[in-house]
């Protein structure tokens, strides 16, 4: 095979295996685990030691049968998405939820532990705030007692005055209580608030668009809404039902872009606790909801828009919680099949928040039988990368030629690209490459711009292509034919008179020539074309482009 056949088939290999991935890549990558207290539930995220990166601290249940009260678990952030080993603190007996928020006003985040209690032995559990010292460590604060067995807690400020207040669902006396923060740590007494039957969820939003905080608490068989009046205080407002469902609404966003929330439900059938389904209710922008829809079955869900195209998803775990499951929204109300992904054995949702600052929602994921939480990172930013046809597009030794290199953002998470070049083939006078510059960021438009610039080689920038010998003949073999030449220029020299001696004599030397090389061998230059490849890379996520330049 000639040089050139060799250097052609190099070419095209490399622009087919620098061709764009596709996208709707994975949202998450791989697993990384962390070993934790007995039994892990929920997550709570914020900035316990002040190092101004995102913590975790993880409420374990622990074994009640062996005598293990459980802990709190911290793991202190490393502000790349990795975290160190977990250290624990006993906080109280057995908590089932907590929830981070700086409680005194002193810039670190503070935790609110919640413990259910059990109401069949006159157990009904309370809640105790834990106050940051700033470096990781937390001392014991206020002790409360907001309702019978409180099953969840959202914090928020409810009333506007810039401080954070507590809510909590109580399971046992169908119940939402209201604590209205004092700033210093503290929070007031609760106010109390009567719901439908055992509820086992609270959230804090904005449901009938009117500015002002509401509450909507999920409850068996269906969701009720307290409509927030802007000073802490709220009224009653809708309830929703979704049927023989028992474990109902699981998250709420506006989900088909009308900017007013959606209801995502999902429960067992009351006569048949097998049969489990999860439908959606989109939202009439007062507090009310449409009749249901059935989507995929997805236990165990939040919300989050996990891929930055403006589209509210669910992520939850499969219907058999052996997975974590991705629904990307469509915008319309509708989602895409699952995308499913390894996190332990029986990950459930912890939380969905940037912990590697590139401003892509990751997963946190709690593992009870294997006593760890796992991170999955978000591959974050994607884009998409051409480069125009290098100007001039041939060039000699020793000139420049350049191209323009232009980025699209295909999502919201617009975080800074970096670049790099290289030409190939790779040899003894190939051209160099070099960027305007290394990273760029995207404008307002979502438009990046950086310039090419490739410089061929002063001298032994063009290949010899050596003509090849067929079979395996030597040159020496046709040694003869140089000699016949001359022999029938002899013959024709002999006779005829001078313009035809001089005739022949012209001939035969032509001739002589072309079999002296073609005895010898010969070669010569060739223009050789060169790939340059940029590579384009933002945390997980690299797109190339190719373009090409002959040098003559």
């Amino acid at each position: 095979m000639t040089q050139q056949k060799k250097l052609f088939i190099a070419v095209l290999s490399i622009l087919f295996s620098l061709s764009p991935a596709a996208h709707g890549a994975p949202v998450f990558q791989t697993a990384q685990s962390y070993s934790v207290g007995t039994n892990p539930g929920a997550v709570a995220v914020g900035d316990f030691n002040g190092d101004g990166t995102p913590d975790l601290a993880v409420c374990n249940f622990g074994d009640p049968t062996a005598g293990d009260d459980g802990n709190v678990s911290l793991l202190l952030g490393k502000g790349d998405g990795t975290f160190h080993a977990a250290t624990n603190f006993p906080a109280i007996k057995n908590c089932t939820k907590l929830a981070a928020g700086d409680f005194d006003s002193d810039g670190s985040s503070d935790l609110v532990v919640v413990r259910e209690g059990d109401a069949t032995v006159s157990d009904n559990g309370g809640a105790t705030i834990f106050l940051s010292n700033g470096d990781g460590t937390f001392r014991k604060g206020q002790t409360l007692v907001p309702g019978k067995n409180p099953a969840d807690v959202a914090v928020t400020d409810l009333n506007a005055d810039h401080q954070l207040d507590l809510t909590f669902a109580n399971r046992t006396d169908d119940t939402v209580s209201v604590l209205l923060g004092n700033g210093d740590g503290s929070v007031q007494s609760p106010v109390v608030y009567s719901v439908g039957l055992r509820p086992h969820s609270v959230k804090v939003l904005d449901v009938n668009r009117d500015g002002k905080i509401d509450v909507a608490v999920f409850r068996i068989a269906g969701a009720d809404f307290l409509l927030g009046n802007g000073d802490g205080s709220f009224r009653q407002g809708s309830s929703v039902s979704v049927g023989s469902f028992t474990d109902s609404a699981i998250a709420i966003a506006d989900f088909n872009n009308d900017g007013a929330p959606d209801l995502v439900a999902r429960g067992c059938n009351l006569l048949h606790p097998n049969q489990c389904g999860t439908s959606i209710m989109l939202g009439d922008g007062s507090g009310g909801f449409q009749s249901s829809t059935a989507i995929a079955d997805i236990p165990g869900a939040v919300t989050a828009d996990v891929n930055g195209d403006g589209k509210a998803d669910l992520v939850g775990q499969t219907p058999d919680r052996s997975q974590v499951a991705v629904l990307l929204g469509n915008g319309d109300g509708t989602f895409q099949a699952p995308l499913t992904f390894s996190a332990g054995t029986t990950p459930a949702i912890g939380a969905l928040v940037d912990v590697d600052g590139d401003k892509a929602p990751d997963l946190i994921a709690t593992n009870a039988t294997s006593n760890s939480t796992s991170v999955l990172l978000n591959t974050g930013t994607d884009f998409s990368i051409s480069a125009s046809a290098p100007s001039p597009s041939t060039v000699s030794p020793g000139q420049s030629a350049t191209s323009t290199l232009t980025l699209t953002l295909l999502n919201a998470f617009d975080n800074p690209v970096s670049l790099a070049c290289s030409v190939q083939p790779a040899q003894a006078g190939s051209p160099s490459c070099s960027l305007s510059s290394n990273s760029v960021t995207f404008d307002s438009s979502g438009k990046a711009t950086a310039t090419l610039t490739i410089t061929a080689a002063s001298g032994g920038a063009t290949l010899m292509v050596t003509r090849p010998y067929y079979g395996n003949s030597n040159p020496f073999s046709i040694g003869w034919l140089p000699v016949a030449a001359f022999a029938f220029i002899g013959t024709g020299l002999g006779r005829g008179d001078s313009r035809r001696r001089t005739y022949l004599f012209l001939v035969g030397c032509v001739l002589a020539g072309l079999i002296f090389q073609a005895a010898c061998g010969g070669s010569s230059p060739k223009a050789v074309t060169y790939a340059i490849t940029i590579t384009a890379t933002s945390g997980s996520t690299q797109h190339s482009t190719t373009t090409t330049l002959m040098v003559q």
